[in-house]
């Protein structure tokens, strides 16, 4: 076998599967619960061998199927960092010749990804590495008191403009930024805090994998606890879903690590990760497409921070 695509039984059975693992498998479990649900649309799930896998590959099923956000996104998991060498290997897996962003991938399996990475001609880049960081304790945190004046409420769609504003220059792709908000505002739970005249002064949303991320606090407000009731906030009604209130947090950030303890949070190894992106050499992709043109005449894209609005340091995980 070289690859199989599962179909909507196999994904949830898979899904089962990883639910065993939690905490551990958050990071994969919820988006294969999102895809099954509908939730993350246009996406194939592939396994190494069924049903006794090793790795697991999300990949759109085309460009024109996902979120425009998404249109580059590769979402990996696996047991075994031997077998996912050898997995993105196979012929037909991965279309070497276009940017990857590589998601979901262990720490320990950067090294193997950037062997392959480089054996087809590209660069590789990645973010620092993850820790990953859940909520332990069997009872929900505390509510601090919310200022007079401030009103707790949730994200709408329209606040989708913001969301945009506040995150393009980091993310440098404002493009694709409100519309990948707009659509996690809508799927997903989140909080915020307005003023008497319904302005946002900070907020808090959800990924795809499931993860708390996207804590932004406006800068004048960023000694007024509003970090605190965000977390506790979201968290208590994550936790109403039975669902797993987890975060990432850059490993040399001890300050953040240190914080997110004090706040309950505890780290969970099997979580940890990173985001990687390959970049085809454009030679090489100028020259496959000149050569697929001559045989064929066929036609020629997360809580970087869990807990650092109060830092006034905006950052996102995906």
């Amino acid at each position: 076998m070289i690859y199989k695509i599962l179909n909507k039984e196999e994904i949830g059975q898979l899904k089962e599967e990883l639910s065993l693992g939690l905490p551990g498998t958050a990071k994969i479990y919820y988006v294969i619960r999102n895809a099954l649900d509908d939730k993350l649309s246009g996406f194939e799930v592939i396994v190494d061998n069924w049903p006794k896998w090793n790795c697991i590959l999300l990949r759109p099923e085309s460009t024109d199927k996902v979120l425009n956000y998404f249109r580059q996104t590769h979402i990996c998991h696996t047991k075994s960092v031997s077998a996912l060498k050898y997995f993105l290997q196979r012929p037909g897996l991965i279309s070497w010749n276009q940017p990857i962003n590589f998601t979901g991938v262990p720490s320990d399996v950067i090294p193997v990804l950037s062997e392959v990475c480089r054996k087809h001609g590209g660069q590789i880049t990645s973010k620092e590495s993850r820790l990953m960081y859940a909520w332990s304790k069997s009872s929900p945190p505390d509510m601090p008191k919310i200022p007079e004046g401030v009103t707790l409420s949730s994200l709408k769609p329209e606040h989708a403009k913001i969301l945009k504003s506040d995150w393009a220059a980091k993310q440098g792709n404002a493009v694709e930024l409100e519309g990948y908000f707009q659509s996690v505002i809508e799927k997903f739970e989140s909080s915020c805090l307005l003023d008497s005249n319904g302005r946002i002064l900070a907020y808090i949303c959800m990924q795809y994998n499931g993860s708390i991320a996207m804590i932004y606090v406006l800068p004048e407000f960023r000694k007024e606890g509003y970090f605190d009731i965000l977390i506790s906030d979201l968290t208590r009604k994550l936790l109403a879903k039975q669902d797993i209130a987890y975060g990432f947090i850059p490993f040399t950030d001890t300050s953040l690590i240190n914080l997110s303890r004090e706040l309950g949070f505890e780290w969970v190894p099997q979580g940890n990760m990173t985001w990687t992106r390959y970049t085809p050499n454009v030679h090489q992709r100028r020259q496959k497409a000149a050569s697929e043109s001559d045989v064929s005449d066929v036609f020629s894209n997360n809580l970087d921070t869990l807990l650092k609005s109060q830092l006034g340091v905006p950052l996102v995980n995906i």
